[in-house]
């Protein structure tokens, strides 16, 4: 059964994290000539200190097995509203059936929820697209996003 556990320092999960990042890394970034994985776990840590950061992990036993992360903020155009961006979600592989996936989304709304966010936005990548699932729990469509590569390497 998976467990999850809201972590409150980056050097709580930064080790433990490492293989699961290379993981997502290679499974869903795109360019990966110019896109080198290297997290700034300073600059996380400081958002996480300034109350910005918000990090669900989820486990299966003692290993880590998934990630939930969002940044927080105050809305520019909606001042009286919390924000909730997401940064990264993943589930190692061999955890993603049944409900899993769908139990670590709900329970970072509870937690998010909780902290008094007014609203989630994904980020969703297009050759991973997750969305049908979102849209089964009341998400919509709102926004595209586009990008492309301004170097070679």
């Amino acid at each position: 059964m998976i467990e999850f556990k809201i972590i409150r320092s980056i050097a709580e999960i930064q080790k433990p994290i490492e293989e699961l990042l290379q993981q997502h890394y290679e499974e869903l970034t795109l360019h990966k000539n110019i896109m080198k994985l290297a997290p700034d776990w300073d600059q996380y840590q400081r958002h996480m200190e300034r109350g910005e950061l918000f990090v669900l992990a989820a486990y299966f036993g003692s290993r880590l097995v998934g990630y939930s992360v969002f940044f927080l903020y105050n809305n520019i155009h909606y001042k009286n509203n919390i924000m909730a961006k997401n940064d990264v979600l993943f589930l190692s592989r061999p955890y993603r059936r049944g409900r899993m996936g769908i139990n670590l989304i709900r329970r970072s709304e509870d937690a998010l929820r909780e902290l008094g966010v007014s609203k989630v936005v994904w980020h969703i990548k297009c050759h991973s697209d997750f969305r049908p699932i979102l849209h089964r729990m009341g998400y919509e469509d709102e926004d595209i996003m586009v990008g492309k590569a301004l170097k070679d390497e």
